[in-house]
């Protein structure tokens, strides 16, 4: 079992949501954390008060977006905590607009934050470390197609595509690259869905969930945990729904 003590965890988005509940989850199986946000930084010191109550870690205020927030981002890694060990690929955009309707700017900015991003970081990590674990954030958006989601849900498909390609090639470094592909999650982009198609939780989860609940970003973090423990998984890609996949087409009946 991969042993996350002491290893050097860059959470990209980890402001709040998922991402904050993986930095945490990380910093109490004793790693040391660098948590990321590009403009709030009340929220990444709310992040860092929690890491630090379980162990220790930074906050680089960085877009990583951008060449040079990604720079920044591993600049401040290395000079404050030391070789980064795990990259948690997790920061997203997400903009709900009909295809017809797409706006370039917004495609740009998606691609930019949720494809881009994780393809420089993860080139990165590989080209200069070794014996590490990647771990992408897609989404069901990238697997099952929903209204609205199009251009978010193709950033997602590519970096699912993006992770097989690279666990191939990152294997030769001991690297293990997986993903976590999560369906409505209780955060500010699920609530969001929820608002734009009218519906409130309970009424969305009876209709789109076998579990009859959200996903709560503890349960996404716990799966990104098993996936850097479990030394047999590279490749993967893990659905966590409440088994939304099975019940998506039910919104064009």
């Amino acid at each position: 079992m991969y042993d996350i003590k002491d290893k050097v965890c860059i959470v990209t988005g980890s402001g709040r949501g998922i991402g904050k509940a993986i930095a945490i989850k990380l910093a109490q199986a004793g790693g040391k954390i660098v948590v990321n946000v590009r403009t709030h930084e009340d929220e990444g010191m709310q992040t860092l008060e929690e890491v630090n109550k379980a162990s220790s870690g930074i906050l680089s205020m960085a877009d990583v977006s951008t060449e040079e927030g990604r720079k920044k981002l591993f600049r401040d890694a290395i000079e404050k905590l030391g070789k980064p060990d795990i990259l948690i690929n997790n920061a997203g955009v997400g903009i709900l607009e009909p295809f017809e309707n797409i706006d370039e700017k917004h495609m740009q900015l998606m691609f930019n934050t949720n494809l881009y991003s994780p393809v420089w970081l993860s080139r990165e990590f590989v080209s200069k470390y070794d014996n590490g674990v990647i771990i992408n954030m897609a989404s069901l958006a990238g697997i099952s197609p929903f209204p609205g989601l199009s251009v978010y849900g193709m950033t997602k498909a590519a970096l699912i595509s993006m992770t097989k390609y690279l666990s191939l090639e990152a294997a030769g470094h001991h690297i293990r690259v997986n993903a976590v592909a999560p369906g409505v999650v209780k955060t500010r982009m699920g609530d969001s869905l929820l608002k734009i198609m009218n519906l409130d939780e309970k009424n969305f989860s009876k209709k789109f969930t076998l579990t009859g609940k959200l996903i709560d970003p503890d349960e996404v973090a716990d799966t990104v945990l098993y996936l850097i423990r479990n030394e047999s998984m590279t490749g993967q890609v893990i659905t966590i729904d409440s088994g939304g996949e099975q019940m998506a087409t039910d919104y064009f009946r």
